[in-house]
């Protein structure tokens, strides 16, 4: 029988597994008739894990099992009970992909008894006095849904007896998935209130536990020791992957800040074709494997958002995030960019709700041949096209052009699948009820105006610089918005630098590579040497 887990992850997951403390017991539910696909590989899995460690022990429940009565699990399939002598943490959905990161983290987790919460947000949970269950929906191709998964599964651990985690995969678990509108992931839901879409601080999601809402400010920094360090990069994209990288082996103490998902928009490309040495690579695959050899020389602080950066009179800088607080001698943006937003009615109202600007983390909703249109006509738009066609979704691009920016081996796959194009065509209104259920369009040559009836809408028309930081430092952006650098990445303030994506350019993962690299150099040779010390302004 073929393996479900590949050799090379066998050997990483026989290590890992070496390190657990004590025994844990996977609780599988199948019901026949239900995802028996999944079922199927459910099985294979969790058994393939049990030989690769003796520690990891699998037992089979029926409908008539206390636990399956007790969480109303028997029309779920296939279902995972985690350690639920000890734990109330639930899996709903085959934990592959992404998820089987989860299964893989949750396991570790419960073999120590913590989780990767910091000592004051688990302090803060042990004390929470109400009951909450958690439902974290997630999908296999969603880079941002572990963290957010392993932080309810935290709570979890910390606080079982007030605290119920079920991670919910959205295409096996439709019917639930529907009662909560979910179309974005990772969404969660706390005590049947949707709390957030997309991956939250770990401060913010643990304020959403105490308040069973939203919450939009960030959480106080509590007074901690400040961590001083060489240098501070913000953003863990190909940029400052490589800057750490280079910063480390040059002799810099170096940390990483991420607020979201490590890898940036590369993480949710779902093929690069263009990075040499890989004719063909997931975005994932790629950066999993920078972080991994980041994570060799420097830390990577992920799930931390920096709120503020002041440089002192001695032209140091004080960096404030929402767990830590920080002092460096320099400081490396890699902030990136963000998605552009088409600004019709609508866009803001639906989005997670059938509006999307990520193929790789939601595509996987449509596959059974749902309609969906995709805005735009350059790289990223024909590139998620082709993924959504991929794995089944039924996909019509819409340009408001009559020719396309994709690179023309893009746009020659685009023809070959025979995925339509309205050309000439722009999105003028998003409408539904609870979710998307529609578009208007507009002919821009004749100005004609048709609907079109479909399930969702996903956006790749270009980005914009996520500047905020910049700005809060004054430092002098371009007409567009990006970070003004010289050729060495220097910024207008000494001691500052950026690279990738915020500083313009050709935004391609090669580039950003190098002007990581170019800039960790960079800042290494000026706190040698200050260049700035007796010299006038660099632009």
């Amino acid at each position: 029988m073929a393996s479900i887990i590949p050799a090379d992850a066998r050997e990483v997951l026989k290590k890992e597994f070496s390190a657990l403390k004590r025994d844990v017991h996977l609780y599988l539910y199948t019901k026949k008739g239900i995802n028996d696909r999944y079922n199927e590989q459910t099985i294979k899995l969790l058994n393939e894990l049990s030989r690769i460690s003796s520690r990891v022990k699998v037992k089979k429940l029926n409908s008539k099992s206390p636990f399956i009565k007790q969480y109303s699990l028997q029309d779920s399939s296939p279902v995972i009970l985690i350690e639920p002598e000890k734990y109330p943490i639930i899996m709903l959905g085959a934990p592959l992909g992404e998820e089987g990161r989860t299964l893989i983290g949750t396991i570790m987790m419960v073999s120590e008894g913590k989780g990767i919460l910091s000592p004051e947000s688990s302090k803060r949970i042990k004390a929470l006095k109400h009951d909450r269950e958690i439902m974290v929906f997630v999908s296999p191709t969603c880079p941002y849904c572990p963290q957010q998964a392993l932080y309810a599964i935290s709570a979890s651990i910390e606080n079982p007896k007030r605290v119920t985690t079920k991670i919910i995969e959205i295409f096996e678990n439709r019917s639930l998935s529907e009662i909560y509108s979910v179309s974005t992931v990772p969404q969660t839901v706390i005590n049947g209130n949707t709390t957030s879409v997309g991956l939250q601080p770990e401060e913010v999601f643990v304020d959403t536990i105490f308040t069973g809402a939203p919450v939009e400010a960030h959480a106080p920094v509590a007074k901690k020791e400040v961590i001083k360090k060489d240098l501070v990069i913000v953003g863990a994209g190909p940029a400052g992957l490589t800057a750490a990288i280079y910063a480390e082996r040059s002799g810099l103490s170096t940390v990483v800040i991420e607020r979201g998902a490590i890898g940036g928009q590369v993480a949710v490309t779902p093929i690069v074709e263009n990075y040499p040495g890989y004719t063909r690579i997931p975005g994932k695959t790629l950066m999993d494997m920078m972080a991994q050899q980041a994570l060799q020389y420097t830390e990577i602080h992920q799930g931390e958002e920096v709120l503020k950066i002041t440089r002192t009179k001695k032209g140091l800088f004080n960096i404030k995030t929402t767990s830590n607080r920080y002092q460096a001698r320099a400081v490396l943006l890699a902030t990136g960019a963000e998605h552009k937003r088409l600004g019709v009615p609508g866009e803001q109202r639906f989005f997670g709700r059938g509006v999307s600007y990520c193929a790789t983390c939601d595509g996987y909703f449509f596959k059974d041949g749902k309609k969906v249109i995709m805005v735009g006509g350059g790289n990223s738009a024909i590139t998620e096209a082709l993924y959504l066609e991929s794995i089944g979704v039924d996909v019509t691009v819409v340009h408001r052009r009559d020719t396309l920016r994709a690179e023309k081996r893009l746009q020659e796959n685009l023809f070959e699948r025979k995925i339509p194009v309205l050309w000439n065509t722009v999105v003028e209104e998003i409408y539904g009820d609870e979710i998307v259920r529609g578009v208007r369009l507009k002919n821009t040559k004749d100005n004609s105006v048709s609907d079109m009836k479909l399930d969702g809408v996903f956006i790749a028309i270009g980005y914009e610089p996520n500047n905020a930081l910049a700005r809060m430092l004054g430092l002098k952006l371009t007409q567009d918005g990006y970070i003004k650098v010289d050729r060495h990445q220097r910024t207008s303030m000494p001691g500052v630098y950026a690279a990738g994506d915020i500083t313009g350019g050709v935004k391609q993962i090669v580039t950003a590579v190098g002007q990581g690299a170019t800039a960790a150099v960079t800042a290494f040779e000026d706190l040698m040497n200050p260049y700035w010390k007796g010299k006038g302004d660099m632009f």
